[in-house]
């Protein structure tokens, strides 16, 4: 009788361990990481991202003359408030137009797309000296942000605070990936130039440092897919495993109940 209850004891015990058992290397980010110091000197830098149609920028003027200004700081047609991107828009500011152009007043049309922020402050600033001394002017997106969606625990629409936001930045916003969001295939949904391309991150390997989707820009859409959901329960544990434990103990227990 005491054999047969200690039987049932062990072997229930082994069928929970087994069930809760989940591999590490699956959910620890970078998990291939050597102790030693690395360097970023492979990474992708340039993340500054082109201005494209329908960006919406913020350009801010200074210089000596204030009285110049006025009218160049006065933005370009969007009104105050208005819903732009799902979010309002505290200020005025140049839409690029289909044909990659902004419209200033005094200069007009100014090519735009295609040029970083720090490239487009350059040419409008050698362009304004005819118009202002010392011209100062700072760039800015206004609908600058990406999305995440999938398996992640809050998945949404985010801002960019700056241009160096990475996809560590967007997990961290979307509150980390689910149990079941796939960490070494995260799918990064890009637009340039008016086509889309696709990019893949392994969240579990060092090298994703050196990836061009490490750092994320403007409308960038990632996407965690999950695991084969049918094979596992939303705690990560297979599901044959969680019956096959589940079956063993009630065979146990009657096993055990018939001998008393």
């Amino acid at each position: 009788m005491n054999q047969s209850r200690f039987f049932f004891i062990l072997m229930s015990f082994f069928a929970i361990s087994i069930s809760s058992c989940v591999s590490l290397k699956k959910v620890v980010y970078l998990n291939n990481l050597s102790d030693s110091t690395g360097n970023l000197t492979n990474a992708k830098t340039d993340f500054e991202t082109p201005i494209q149609k329908n960006d919406l920028l913020s350009i801010a003027i200074g210089g000596s003359n204030a009285d110049d200004l006025i009218i160049l700081n006065s933005g370009s047609g969007i009104v105050p408030g208005a819903t732009v991107g799902g979010t309002t828009s505290k200020s005025m500011g140049y839409l690029v137009e289909a044909d990659g152009t902004i419209q200033l007043p005094f200069i007009g049309k100014v090519k735009a797309e295609g040029l970083t922020r720090l490239q487009l402050e350059d040419t409008l600033t050698a362009m304004l000296k005819d118009y202002t001394k010392n011209p100062i002017v700072n760039v800015k997106f206004l609908n600058y942000g990406y999305s995440v969606l999938g398996e992640v625990n809050h998945p949404a629409k985010f801002d960019m605070d700056n241009e160096k936001t990475t996809i560590f930045d967007a997990i961290a916003n979307a509150g980390d990936l689910t149990v079941l969001g796939k960490r070494d295939n995260v799918l990064v949904v890009r637009e340039v130039n008016g086509k889309r391309e696709y990019g893949r991150i392994d969240l579990l390997s060092k090298d994703l440092f050196k990836s061009p989707y490490f750092y994320l820009k403007n409308n960038d859409v990632v996407y965690v897919e999950p695991v084969k959901s049918k094979f596992f329960t939303r705690n990560g544990i297979p599901q044959y495993i969680g019956i096959a434990a589940g079956a063993l103990a009630l065979l146990l227990t009657i096993l055990n109940l018939s001998k008393l």
